[in-house]
């Protein structure tokens, strides 16, 4: 019979077309799935992530199960990933759940984070995005707090985006700054394809002063005719975490 495995993971997104397979771009996903397949007696394995995130987009905590037809213990099935993976990709924790563990839809609340800097820093690059036009932090702020509640995001996800549903319950959202820095950090009951990059780059443009915030306001249920919706650079958007009802903290 085979065993569920859970497994968290890191990975540096800037060399992968994202997490889902594709068929001729490298992914997340496809990378561990053929790390996974010497454990599973060379028979493929499907890995579940708990998000898919984007082309160029970062996890510090994602979440993933899959079946194996092993006898390994999981802390054996982890050393052996980590020997196989690229160094872009590692994983952190490996543990066998119940058979009904569902990585996505067991997902009570998902964390993620967005990196700005404001001034250049080389090394930090494929990581943040570089802003040096003015605007107005408290803008930011206010724009963040509108967020927090129950909201129809359809005007802020990508035309693409397969859930019929659009509701989506936000838990956090707030800017912090820090050593020139900015970060804004939203948590949620699930997101949409595409939703926190066009979250950050419509508030940028209204604490840019291209819009009022009322504009902004009007996107959170509906489509605003007055404001374009702008998207924020992959590199620096962060799965930061992901949280399951047995879990505590």
């Amino acid at each position: 019979m085979p065993r569920r495995f859970k497994i968290v993971l890191q990975y540096d997104g800037t060399n992968y077309c994202g997490w889902q397979r594709q068929l001729k771009d490298r992914s997340i996903q496809a990378e561990i799935e053929e790390a996974l397949k010497p454990l599973n007696r060379n028979q493929p394995v499907a890995v579940i992530g708990a998000g898919r995130t984007d082309s160029g987009v970062h996890a510090r905590r994602q979440t993933a199960h899959f079946d194996l037809i092993t006898d390994l213990p999981a802390r054996t099935v982890q050393k052996a990933l980590n020997a196989t993976l690229p160094d872009d990709i590692y994983v952190d924790e490996c543990q066998e759940v119940a058979a009904d563990f569902h990585a996505r839809f067991a997902a009570t609340r998902r964390t993620y984070r967005y990196q700005i800097a404001l001034q250049t820093a080389v090394f930090m690059r494929r990581y943040v995005w570089l802003v040096t036009f003015p605007f107005e932090l408290e803008l930011l702020q206010n724009c963040a707090a509108l967020i927090v509640g129950e909201h129809d995001f359809t005007a802020l996800c990508r035309a693409s985006t397969e859930a019929e549903n659009k509701v989506c319950t936000v838990i956090e959202s707030s800017w912090g700054k820090n050593e020139g820095q900015l970060i804004y950090t939203i948590t949620a009951n699930r997101f949409l394809h595409g939703m926190v990059r066009m979250l950050v780059g419509s508030m940028m443009e209204i604490a840019r002063g291209k819009y009022p915030i009322a504009a902004f306001k009007n996107l959170l249920g509906n489509n605003s005719p007055e404001m374009q919706v702008y998207t924020a650079p992959a590199q620096g958007l962060v799965l930061w975490n992901v949280k399951y009802l047995e879990e505590k903290k």
